[in-house]
């Protein structure tokens, strides 16, 4: 069988970790950050993206489920090898497992990483673009809606001296959301076991893996793909 070409799709939140760890020359796409925020417009994207590929390949997606914004995408004459988790944090953090760890010691966790930092995707941010595109009033009512349920803001970074470069920004975003929602904040050292496994999975594919989804040529993604035993599925 002829061996076929990986080609891979991602957010660009995932630019810095995967990005250099790809084979020099493996063709990548970048995707606008913002686009998890209206999963609609994701599913739409990617479509693209994918319908744009002219040989069948093997199509890395940098993603998570992500609100659901990945349902519905279709894998056309290519196979699609997606991470097995609700979102990127859990990609951030190295397994479905250590997420699933953290989630039941602090469910209501708002996650920081040095790629949302520097997208300004974070709630200060938000917070600063709502005033300028609205006015004070909308905007506290815009944060307050988004926001108002985290209970803790945790900065993710991949070594003590990234946390540490990162911190006079992260506690800016801190400081505010201590301010308004009562949110304590922590760091902590995630770990590139997750993407380091799936610039390995085009070569494995056959084999399959707990940790990723795997659409055939004509298949389609699903949310039930991403559940495992005992998982309900995860609100848009």
């Amino acid at each position: 069988m002829t061996k076929r070409p990986t080609v891979v799709l991602s957010c660009s939140v995932l630019s810095d970790l995967l990005g250099k760890r790809l084979p020099e020359g493996m063709p990548v796409t970048w995707m606008d950050i913002t686009l998890h925020n209206t999963p609609k417009k994701l599913a739409a994207a990617l479509q693209e993206r994918i319908d744009a590929i002219a040989e069948p390949s093997n199509v890395v997606v940098g993603y998570g489920l992500c609100g659901n914004g990945l349902v519905g995408v279709r894998s056309g004459p290519h196979t699609l090898i997606v991470p097995r988790t609700h979102d990127c944090v859990a990609i951030f953090l190295g397994s479905h497992q250590r997420y699933l760890e953290r989630f039941f010691a602090s469910a209501n966790t708002y996650y920081l990483t040095k790629g949302w930092i520097d997208a300004k995707d974070e709630p200060l941010s938000d917070y600063l673009a709502y005033v300028r595109d609205y006015d004070e009033e909308t905007a506290d009512y815009l944060v307050e809606m988004k926001y108002k349920h985290y209970r803790k803001l945790c900065m993710v970074g991949f070594s003590q001296e990234e946390l540490d470069g990162c911190r006079p920004a992260a506690m800016r975003v801190a400081d505010f959301c201590r301010e308004r929602f009562g949110m304590e904040y922590e760091e902590t050292i995630g770990t590139t076991d997750l993407i380091e496994a799936l610039v390995k999975m085009p070569a494995r594919v056959d084999e399959g893996s707990d940790e990723f989804v795997v659409v055939p040529p004509g298949g389609e993604i699903t949310m039930e793909m991403f559940l495992r035993s005992g998982e309900v599925a995860p609100q848009p």
